[in-house]
């Protein structure tokens, strides 16, 4: 009993640990002026409206960070299908090594891989394009939507597989009708991880973006030389917001407990 109140109470610090600072940040969006104080004074909403409707540069900015993540998410887990999909089904030494090279970015450390791309996109012309941004965030985090959809696919039971075969059913129709919808899940579970983190990303941005094209992290870092105001706060505000529900649609229509290696049974 002592240990179960003392658990509790852990639980209790940790989650004020972490809701304290956003009742903070939240707060500060609230202030009139252009000053980050807390409490805040004159308290109004019109730091909303600004990073969402009225301020050119914080709309585009918005608008820019949207389309890279949605595209990068997009484009990670149409890449990361036929790379899964290979290595589960052939597990060759090339699907091996496609899977590699496909994982390995993920693995350096964000400066190096951003200072490596705004070299490559020098060179092709890609430099300051919402494109180039794109691609960036998609090889980076390419490594998510693979680890994720061959978690789902060794997951299927062989005994589905068989049946289906027994039946009469060619690869197309074993792959249309038992892999595709088992994988949905998984699918959707890899392109909000992509979606959530690309969104928040800022050094790899920072290196590949330019006045012309930046996304919410970079403007909050190039506005900083101004101050911190109570856009800024609006701004991150909006990234928990987005991280909350992502990760909420990922809880409730994915297998979370399997995706972060803490269930090992069969799912079907």
């Amino acid at each position: 009993m002592t240990l179960r109140l003392l658990g509790k109470a852990y639980m209790g610090l940790c989650a004020l640990f972490i809701v304290l600072p956003i009742m903070v940040v939240m707060g500060a969006a609230l202030n009139g002026g252009r000053s980050m104080l807390f409490p805040p004074k004159d308290v109004t909403f019109d730091r909303f409206a600004e990073f969402f409707y009225t301020d050119p540069s914080w709309v585009r900015a918005l608008g820019n960070s949207l389309v890279t993540a949605g595209g990068s998410a997009a484009l990670a887990v149409l890449l990361a299908w036929p790379i899964a999909y290979g290595l589960w089904r052939h597990g060759s030494g090339l699907s091996k090594a496609i899977a590699g090279l496909g994982t390995l970015p993920f693995a350096l450390p964000p400066i190096v891989f951003g200072v490596g791309l705004s070299f490559l996109w020098t060179f092709t012309g890609g430099l300051g394009h919402m494109w180039a941004g794109v691609l960036s965030h998609t090889a980076f985090f390419l490594a998510l939507p693979i680890v994720m959809i061959s978690i789902g696919l060794q997951s299927i039971d062989p005994a589905h597989i068989d049946a289906a075969r027994t039946m009469g059913a060619d690869g197309r129709a074993i792959f249309r009708t038992i892999v595709f919808p088992q994988m949905m899940p998984y699918s959707a579970s890899g392109f909000f991880f992509v979606l959530v983190l690309s969104f928040n990303e800022f050094i790899i941005m920072f290196f590949v973006s330019s006045s012309a094209y930046s996304t919410v992290t970079v403007k909050i870092f190039n506005s900083l030389r101004n101050g911190f105001t109570p856009t800024m706060a609006v701004g991150a505000i909006t990234f928990i917001t987005v991280s909350i529900i992502a990760f909420s649609l990922i809880a409730r229509f994915g297998n979370l407990p399997r995706l972060l290696g803490a269930d090992h049974t069969n799912t079907n």
